[in-house]
C-alpha cells in the first residue's frame, strides 16, 4: 500500500555486516495450498496472528489446521480491525504449506463467508471472487495520515515500512568476513530448527530491520526508540557522560548524538546472538554506529519522507 506520510528505509554500508523470522525456513515457497474450515480461534497479535480452522479430513474425521498470518500492526496499517473474521465462519485459506509433515500454513489470501478475498499486502486476487473485483484489504485512511504528517517533527514521528517498496529491506544480504569460530557454527546450523524461528529472538542490530512501524518520541533528555514488533523498546542516552551497565542485553547500552539533523548512536553492550535471519552469529564484543536522517522519496506517485539509517558494526563473529 502506497499513502503519503512517512516511508521506512533501512541501509548498511558494504563490507558489514525480513520479517521477525525467516518465512522461507518454515513454509514451503514454491506450494499454494487450499484448506476450507471452520474459524474455531482467532489471535490477533505482533509481530504475527493465527487463525485456527476446524476442517474435515479425507476419512472424514476432524481436523485442525493453523495459520499463521500478518500481525495486527499491519492489519491496522492497512485500515483493517479484528472483527472481518469470526469463530464460527467457513473460510478458505490459500497459502503456503509448512515443511515440516504438520497441519500448518502462512495464509496469503482469504475467501471471506462475504464472497469478498482478503489479501495480506500483495494486492494479487487468488480466487475467483477477487479476480471478478471483489478484493477487499488496500484501504487508505487519509484522515490518520494527514494527522501523522502535520505532528510528525524531523525523525520524531512514526515509520512505517512500505512492504512492496525493495528499498525498504536491504540489509542482511550477506558475504560477511566471518571467523573460523563462526564458520564452523554456520556449518552445523539448521535453517529448519533454531532460535530465530521463535518469535522475541532477533537481537541489535537485527531488530533494525522489520516489517513494523517504529517511533522516535523524547524521553527526558533521552530518546526513545518503539519498536511495536515485539514491543521493543531501545532508550539512546544523549548525555556524554552516560555509563553503560557491566551486563550485555539483546539491544544493548545505546548512546547517541546530534550532527545537525542527524541522529549519530553508538551501541555496545549488546549480548551474543544471531547477526542476520541465515544464522550468522555474532559475539558480545559487537559494536554498532547507526545514522539516521530525514530524506526526502519519490516511491511510484507519492512523495514523502524516508528514515535512511546507516549502520557500521566490528567484532560480529564469535
Amino acid at each position: 500500500m502506497l499513502r503519503p506520510g512517512s516511508f521506512l528505509g533501512l541501509a548498511i554500508l558494504a563490507g558489514i555486516a525480513h520479517a521477525h523470522h525467516s518465512s522461507v525456513a518454515i513454509f514451503d515457497t514454491n506450494q499454494t495450498i487450499e484448506v476450507t474450515g471452520t474459524v474455531t480461534s482467532v489471535s490477533w497479535r505482533n509481530p504475527h496472528g493465527q487463525i485456527v480452522l476446524e476442517v474435515e479430513g479425507e476419512s472424514g474425521n476432524s481436523v485442525e489446521w493453523e495459520a499463521e498470518m500478518a500481525g495486527v500492526s499491519v492489519m491496522r496499517n492497512r485500515g483493517y480491525g479484528q472483527d472481518f473474521i469470526a469463530v464460527g465462519d467457513v473460510i478458505t485459506i490459500a497459502g503456503l504449506p509448512a515443511r515440516r509433515p504438520v497441519q500448518e500454513m502462512l495464509a496469503k489470501n482469504i475467501l471471506l463467508p462475504s464472497g469478498y478475498e482478503f489479501d495480506f499486502g500483495s494486492g494479487q486476487p487468488y480466487f475467483p471472487a477477487g479476480k471478478n473485483g471483489n478484493l477487499i484489504g488496500r484501504i487508505t485512511e487519509d484522515a490518520n495520515v494527514e494527522q501523522a504528517t502535520v505532528s510528525a517533527e524531523g525523525l520524531f514521528r512514526v515509520w512505517s515500512t512500505i512492504m512492496d517498496d525493495p528499498a525498504s529491506f536491504p540489509m542482511f544480504k550477506g558475504g560477511y568476513p566471518l571467523t573460523e569460530a563462526a564458520k564452523a557454527f554456520l556449518a552445523q546450523w539448521d535453517p529448519l530448527d533454531n532460535d530465530l524461528l521463535h518469535c522475541g529472538t532477533k537481537y541489535m542490530p537485527l531488530i533494525m530491520i522489520t516489517p513494523f512501524p517504529i517511533d522516535f518520541i523524547r524521553d527526558g533528555d533521552n530518546i526513545l526508540m518503539r519498536i511495536e514488533e515485539f514491543d521493543a523498546r531501545r532508550l539512546i542516552h544523549m548525555a556524554d557522560d552516560a555509563v553503560a551497565p557491566d551486563e550485555h542485553t539483546q539491544f544493548g547500552f545505546s548512546r547517541g548524538h546530534w550532527e545537525g539533523d542527524t541522529l549519530v548512536v553508538e551501541t555496545d553492550h549488546i549480548a551474543a546472538g544471531y547477526f542476520s535471519m541465515d544464522g550468522v552469529p555474532q559475539s558480545d564484543r559487537i559494536s554498532v554506529v547507526g545514522v539516521s536522517s530525514r530524506v526526502t522519496t519519490t516511491i511510484g506517485s507519492i512523495t514523502g519522507s524516508r528514515l535512511q539509517t546507516l549502520c557500521t558494526s566490528q567484532s560480529l563473529s564469535i
